[in-house]
């Protein structure tokens, strides 16, 4: 809930095959989003009184939506049970804030509701499509301006052509401007659609090549650019990325090989971006079409930890409800320590400051909780 950034975003983590009773209240969540969204976008409109009876009927509309897919099948479904989790906690919020007066804080929230709802839609295989009518969802333009939100828009119902187009026209209106604040985030959200979810390296190093040429690009957005290209590199002949994780041996691999060395780097530096989305997108595809893996108490632990870094450099992400998850759903297993481990690193840093660390009480009584779960209690908090 830490992520300030505002952008377009609505849970979208089953496809119609698997899930149809789910795209009617996903149909529903995505139309009153849609509405919100001048809202979202303009911080003066959500704080005018004169809007308070249309953004409570759609906050309400887009609660009851959220609710009413608590009990679908694929909802609980290990891949996307944490965002879940988090998004429907974050609905109660932005409402119960927004009825108590405290505006400035659900605009806020909702921003950041908005934000992680795109990750559980990233973690569906390219190849299935959106939930929302089967994608034939559209998209309505006329209330959505800005390129950069309307990239966000075609994103969520998995148009990737349309939002990279969305994100080009994005930058180059910021590069005639000579506007580089926000330059960066249309090129990570191209990042993202080109690693996490197509994984194609390559494809991706031909758009950085071709922003390299030109004369308006800033010398820090180049320095960017480059040191993603480098990591590209590396990956982009990798045999992984064509066939996938295929069996239990080869996630074991994929552990040894892609993920332990991750914990050997620093992965906050730029370039690391694409370790950290395409080994997020090559594990939750393996999960998504083997729930049943005797492996998902690791896969908890990973999909924890990677979220946790991505969110972190400006993307999104439920890393902390995917380590609760391992704790709660498998304590008897050895990667449970290490779950709650990373948890607590991760509430430090999140409640850190010039001040010292204050964690506030409730968090410290659920990490009571989830070290009771464990057995003996691990090295508390300090």
């Amino acid at each position: 809930m830490r992520n300030k950034k505002i952008s377009l975003l609505l849970l979208a983590g089953i496809t119609l095959p698997l899930l149809a009773a789910t795209i009617l209240p996903m149909n529903r969540a995505f139309l009153a989003v849609t509405d919100l969204l001048p809202f979202i976008h303009d911080q003066a409109s959500f704080m005018d009184k004169k809007n308070e009876t249309t953004i409570k009927q759609k906050l309400k509309e887009l609660n009851t939506a959220m609710k009413s897919a608590k009990h679908e099948t694929m909802l609980q479904h290990d891949l996307f049970a944490p965002s879940y989790s988090l998004i429907t906690e974050n609905v109660n919020e932005v409402v119960n804030a927004f009825n108590a007066g405290k505006k400035s804080y659900a605009h806020w929230t909702l921003g950041e509701l908005t934000s992680l709802c795109l990750d559980c839609h990233t973690r569906l295989p390219e190849s299935h499509s959106s939930s929302f009518q089967n994608g034939e969802l559209r998209v309505d333009e006329a209330k959505l301006k800005d390129p950069f939100t309307l990239g966000m828009a075609h994103l969520i119902v998995r148009r990737y052509v349309d939002a990279k187009s969305s994100f080009t026209r994005d930058i180059q209106d910021k590069l005639i401007k000579k506007d580089f604040s926000e330059l960066k985030a249309p090129f990570q959200q191209i990042l993202l659609i080109e690693t996490k979810i197509l994984k194609d390296p390559a494809s991706m190093e031909l758009i950085i090549d071709s922003y390299m040429k030109k004369e308006l690009m800033p010398a820090s957005m180049k320095n960017i650019l480059s040191q993603w290209k480098e990591r590209l590199t590396y990956w982009k002949n990798a045999p992984i990325l064509q066939k996938g994780l295929q069996s239990e041996n080869d996630l074991k691999q994929f552990f040894k090989t892609r993920l332990i060395p991750l914990k050997q780097i620093n992965v906050f530096e730029e370039g690391h971006k694409v370790d950290l989305l395409l080994t997020s997108g090559i594990l939750s595809n393996y999960f998504f079409f083997n729930q049943d893996t005797s492996h998902a108490a690791e896969i908890s632990y990973w999909m924890g930890w990677l979220e946790k870094r991505l969110k972190r450099e400006e993307f999104f992400g439920a890393g902390d409800y995917f380590l609760k998850q391992c704790i709660r759903k498998y304590p008897k297993h050895p990667i449970a320590k290490e779950c709650l481990k990373e948890y607590k690193e991760s509430i430090e840093f999140d409640f850190s400051g010039s001040s010292g660390t204050n964690i506030p009480t409730e968090v410290e009584e659920e990490i009571d909780e989830l070290d009771r779960l464990l057995g003996p209690k691990t090295k508390p908090l300090k």
